[in-house]
């Protein structure tokens, strides 16, 4: 029986997908299969030992929580046995095939192993701890294939059970990398044969060697090639959309009620420098801009449309501006066909549908209020299939001072793909950092395989996790192949950076604007407030940052600085009123102190404003706010990284001078986040993305 005979989606019987595996050099049970009880006691003698039986039989997966499997049986006992399986079989149903006989082997520690086509990540490789409850444990790791032995190795000690093959039965570890490799490697079997999903569950670990005991595959149909896109060629044909100069807006609108008029005034507000050519039935002239009926009467070879037309009539508008030469267009509608399809064979790409538009200061153009968009120019990109999010980033971005190169409304993403948005990325001169909300799996592989090959950092907010189509069903690692696991271990083998909510994705983003390159470890905390930096520490470890011991010469320019209440060593927690004497503030001598230490990498500065407002009043407060922050963010830090946080205590009054100091911090280039847990995650998570790039994670 080979993968060959069945059709996409059949479950390979239990002794051919063993007669596969061991085709592979996979130590795997020999197994007989027996289409009658008679039979099964005739290869139950043949094997001259205890036996285990399980049962073949369709719609059957986990077969031992089907009373499937029948362990230790001497031959003699296995024709009854296998006659009474049969019938309680049948009694509930179950369509019997017969059964598999293979010998009994001595009990260890299990192991799964597991490989699938992934709908949207592609080939990928499972292993963790194995058993009935493997979904229940949890205890797995993922890879998208294919992998070599170091990848194999790193893979199996993310779990916990590799940890203890490590530890106690290190030839098996080595045996289990090499399995890994011959499932999923290169040359392996899950990217050589026409199977959709391998599953080995348990392979049982012994002293000195592994073996597969039960396996069980789904037979796969033909795929289609698949290639990362070229940043070359995604610039080439993406410019136009990012960075145009000419735009036509169909379904213009004179009625400010209308998205026709919107898109119109969002151009004209925000002092787009190109040519604006409205389409309208109704109007002649849109903002002073002279309107034509029809498509037709467009000029040739426009960089951009932006079209608000009725569902029904968005593909024939799309065909007609494909024939006028027109290079891009970004569909606002929702419930429109498939776009993709409808420009195939054309050289018009299109964005969208479903999306609420685009925002660049280098173009001048916005998808919101002017008011709410910056025209300073930065180099973060934001792709956002919410247009809630994208109006989001815009917005607070504005407030926190993030600068972006260009933030897109793509929506459903029918034609140009968010892999192909990377891409442009990668070339574009202007971009420094990628940044994307994703809600849907279906472009992953090409993703978060060109994430890993990209020089520029990668943010990832991703906002829903879809299932591995009807892989459920048909394995463990289909099953768990639904659990975020598998986007952790995607991202992090490609140097994705996940963020959780809009929170850490802004704080990300406005951190690594101001420690472009950060890769070192080494973090110095400075403040007021023991119990904050007790907490600050913890949060540093989890997100891979240490406080180095200070030097000697670090020490001693901090001695001047003691005062009761006081510690200098890393954190340096110094009470508020001991950071300035009359009209003299500390706090830039305590930065720069820091910042010149050799094992200080970034920094983390943070000021208690509800206590100053303890100590004074009013306006007194506020200018001793002001003097203690101008000091810390002058400080000179040799180019180390700062990141400071001040800690309002809910009032207006400290609220509004926050956000006024927010903006004279950004001008120093100092970013300011709202409390230090998240200051120093974002830290951490700027160091990884830079030091994934650099090599040095």
């Amino acid at each position: 029986m080979t993968t060959t005979s069945l059709s996409a989606g059949e479950r390979l019987r239990e002794d051919a997908i063993r007669d596969l595996v061991i085709r592979y050099g996979i130590p795997a049970n020999p197994v007989v299969f027996a289409a009658s009880p008679a039979a099964a006691a005739d290869a139950a003698r043949q094997a001259g030992r205890r036996v285990a039986v399980k049962l073949v039989a369709d719609g059957v997966v986990h077969k031992s929580k089907a009373g499937g499997v029948l362990l230790g049986l001497a031959p003699e006992q296995v024709e009854p046995s296998v006659e009474k399986l049969f019938a309680d079989q049948q009694k509930r149903g179950v369509a019997v095939r017969g059964v598999t006989v293979e010998p009994m082997i001595e009990p260890g520690p299990e192991v799964v192993v597991g490989a699938l086509h992934d709908p949207g990540f592609g080939p990928i490789i499972m292993v963790g701890s194995g058993g009935v409850d493997v979904e229940i444990l949890g205890d797995v790791a993922f890879a998208m294939a294919p992998l070599d032995s170091r990848a194999a190795t790193e893979l199996i000690d993310r779990t916990r059970i590799g940890a203890v093959l490590r530890r106690r039965f290190p030839a098996a570890h080595t045996q289990l990398a090499d399995l890994l490799v011959r499932i999923a490697g290169v040359d392996g079997l899950l990217l050589s044969e026409p199977v959709d999903q391998v599953d080995l569950n348990p392979v049982v670990v012994g002293k000195d060697s592994i073996i597969a005991v039960d396996a069980r595959a789904v037979a796969r149909g033909e795929d289609a090639p698949i290639a990362t896109p070229d940043p070359a060629t995604a610039f080439e044909q993406l410019r136009p959309a990012i960075y145009p100069q000419s735009v036509t807006v169909l379904g213009a609108s004179a009625d400010p009620a209308k998205m026709g008029h919107r898109a119109v005034r969002t151009l004209v507000d925000q002092g787009f420098e190109g040519a604006i050519h409205p389409v309208s039935r109704s109007a002649t002239v849109i903002l002073g801009h002279q309107a034509v009926a029809t498509i037709a009467d467009l000029p040739d070879g426009l960089d951009r449309a932006v079209i608000a037309l009725p569902a029904k009539a968005v593909p024939d508008a799309l065909r007609e501006l494909a024939r006028k030469g027109t290079k891009t267009a970004h569909v606002y509608t929702a419930d429109t066909t498939d776009l993709g399809e409808v420009v195939a064979g054309t050289p018009l790409r299109v964005l969208g549908p479903n999306c609420i538009g685009h925002y660049t200061p280098y173009s001048r153009m916005t998808m919101i209020g002017r008011s709410a968009s910056s025209e300073e120019q930065g180099s973060i990109a934001f792709i956002s299939q919410s247009g809630t999010y994208a109006g989001d980033v815009v917005r607070r971005g504005n407030e926190l001072g993030v600068r972006f190169s260009f933030v897109s409304s793509v929506g459903n993403c029918d034609d140009v793909s968010p892999s192909e948005l990377l891409a442009f990325c990668e070339a574009d001169p202007r971009t420094s950092l990628a940044a994307f909300y994703l809600e849907d799996d279906s472009d992953a592989r090409q993703f978060f395989t060109l994430a890993a090959q990209v020089s520029i950092p990668v943010v990832l907010f991703k906002g829903g996790r879809s299932a591995a189509g009807g892989a459920a069903a048909a394995s463990h690692t289909g099953a768990l192949a639904s659990d975020p696991q598998l986007l952790r271990d995607a991202a992090a083998a490609a140097g994705v950076i996940l963020v959780e909510n809009l929170d850490e994705l802004l704080d990300t983003l406005l951190v690594a604007q101001y420690a472009p390159g950060l890769t070192g470890t080494g973090l110095g905390l400075v403040g007021s407030g023991g119990g904050v930096a007790v907490v600050g520490s913890d949060v540093a470890h989890e997100h891979g940052l240490v406080l180095p011991r200070l030097a000697p010469a670090t020490a001693q320019a901090l001695a001047p600085y003691d005062a009761p209440g006081s510690s200098l060593s890393n954190p340096v927690d110094i009470p508020v009123w001991s950071l300035f004497d009359g009209s003299r503030s500390f706090t830039g001598a305590l930065v720069r102190a820091l910042a010149a230490d050799p094992g200080i990498d970034c920094l983390c500065a943070y000021l208690d404003l509800g206590t100053v407002y303890d100590l004074k009043d009013g306006k007194e407060a506020a200018d001793l706010v002001d003097l203690l922050t101008e000091d810390l963010i002058d400080a000179d830090r040799n180019g180390v990284p700062l990141t400071l946080v001040l800690r309002s205590s809910g009032s207006a009054e400290q609220d509004e001078l926050v956000r006024r100091l927010r903006g004279v911090a950004a001008a120093r280039g100092v970013a300011v986040v709202d409390s230090v847990e998240r200051a120093i995650a974002a830290l951490g998570r700027t160091r990884a993305a830079y030091a994934f790039r650099d090599g040095t994670r």
